[in-house]
């Protein structure tokens, strides 16, 4: 199961560390923790199939900002950050004809995007922010995925969560169903709930 005991700010001071270069432990800190909600992300903004290619461009231009130092913390949130470098390599990927956006994805009369690559990796605080919605949802889903798919929850519980994820139903109705007890149902929702609470904390 995996740990995130840094908090973001911690990380990031670590990463943009310019005389040492990269470190390396947080980099992989790093690439865990944001890796699934940049996926998640960039296919709600019409990557489809090429969203894990796209994010693996967007963490190669990451390393290139933070080895040169060109990271600056007190510009702004992150998350917007990374939102306008997805949202870039979408658009630049798109305009090649290497993905497409769907009909909730990049507008691309609306979007800014340099034609230089190495003005591409560093987008500018002050002008596109992030769709703090989508990030949210992104974030979720990455959360609900690693706390089903990568944590210590029994068969059962997974099945259980699935259940009223995917139903919609009260506890009490999927415990019938399920034959299992009302206050079973109750108790692995209230913990799946926590542990998918704790991921987000860390994005």
């Amino acid at each position: 199961m995996s740990a995130f005991p840094e908090t973001s700010t911690t990380l990031l001071a670590r990463l943009a560390e310019r005389e040492t270069g990269i470190d390396q432990a947080a980099w992989r800190i790093f690439f865990e923790r944001y890796q699934p909600v940049m996926v998640e992300y960039a296919r709600m903004k019409g990557a489809g199939d090429e969203a894990e290619d796209i994010v693996q461009e967007v963490f190669a231009d990451l390393a290139k900002v933070f080895k040169a130092g060109r990271y600056v913390r007190d510009k702004g949130r992150f998350k917007n950050y990374l939102a306008k470098m997805l949202r870039n390599e979408l658009v630049s990927r798109f305009r090649r004809g290497q993905a497409r956006p769907d009909r909730d994805g990049v507008n691309i009369t609306t979007t800014s995007v340099v034609a230089n690559k190495e003005l591409q990796v560093e987008p500018s605080f002050g002008e596109i922010e992030a769709d703090d919605e989508a990030w949210e949802l992104a974030r979720h889903r990455a959360a609900v995925e690693h706390v089903l798919a990568k944590t210590a929850l029994s068969e059962q519980s997974r099945r259980i969560y699935r259940e009223l994820m995917e139903t919609g139903e009260s506890c009490a109705a999927v415990a019938r169903r399920l034959k299992l007890p009302a206050a079973t149902v109750r108790q692995v929702k209230s913990r799946v709930t926590r542990m998918i609470a704790a991921f987000k904390k860390t994005t």
